[in-house]
């Protein structure tokens, strides 16, 4: 079976509060595996050799009143095999915490910073984590989801990963509304940032009134089906 490769960025939009993640790997899929975020909870991250079933755990740790590093202390705490992972969280008020296990996969780095944690494994270099943490925080004029493409693309123009990136997933909760308002994913392909960008182009406009049209159908726009008046 092929080594599989991933880096990522987990953040929080100090101004709206909005919590998210952005994740590329060498496998397919990795927004099935690797990002769990919950609003007004966290962001949670769980990669190199994937365990899932830690970001449920890391949830329900901040879901509990307890910080980041609490949250990192509790899923490391409930792993049979601490030394092959690599997690990240950001909690909700912006404290971010990260662990990389002895065994992590190939050159592999982390960095955390207020509202910021990246992590990677077989990563062309160790300092990728940081390069994505300082461009998220020089871009703070930008919308949220946009700062963690950006972040993400900046890993990619700095060599990325030993091998080739096939799936990539962008996940975005604002504050007070339980439901994603950004969960786009490409789980296969030989360009998975460029297609992601390109289905962000398309869903960037439309985003604002899916989320309307969840939360007060009467205020939603035209869905300019056929039958709309």
């Amino acid at each position: 079976m092929k080594v599989t490769t991933t880096f990522s960025v987990a953040g929080r939009c100090d101004q709206t509060g909005a919590l998210g993640a952005i994740v590329t790997s060498s496998s397919p899929a990795v927004g099935a595996r690797c990002p769990w975020v919950k609003s007004g909870v966290g962001v949670v991250l769980s990669q190199n050799v994937t365990d899932p079933r830690l970001g449920e755990i890391g949830l329900s740790t901040l879901a509990n009143g307890y910080d980041a590093n609490a949250a990192i202390r509790t899923m490391v705490a409930a792993s049979d095999f601490k030394e092959y992972r690599q997690l990240a969280v950001v909690d909700a008020s912006g404290k971010s915490s990260v662990f990389t296990g002895e065994k992590a996969l190939g050159v592999h780095g982390e960095y955390c910073d207020t509202n910021i944690a990246c992590v990677g494994n077989l990563l062309s270099d160790s300092k990728i984590p940081e390069a994505m943490g300082q461009k998220f925080k020089e871009n703070s004029s930008l919308s949220f989801p946009e700062r963690l493409i950006l972040s993400l693309e900046h890993g990619f123009a700095l060599g990325g990963e030993m091998d080739d990136e096939h799936s990539i997933a962008l996940l975005v909760y604002e504050k007070d509304v339980p439901f994603p308002v950004v969960d786009l994913r490409v789980d296969y392909s030989d360009d998975p940032l460029g297609d992601l960008k390109k289905v962000w182009e398309i869903y960037r406009p439309q985003a604002e009134d899916y989320k309307v049209r969840a939360l007060n159908p009467a205020r939603a726009p035209s869905y300019g089906v056929i039958g709309d008046k």
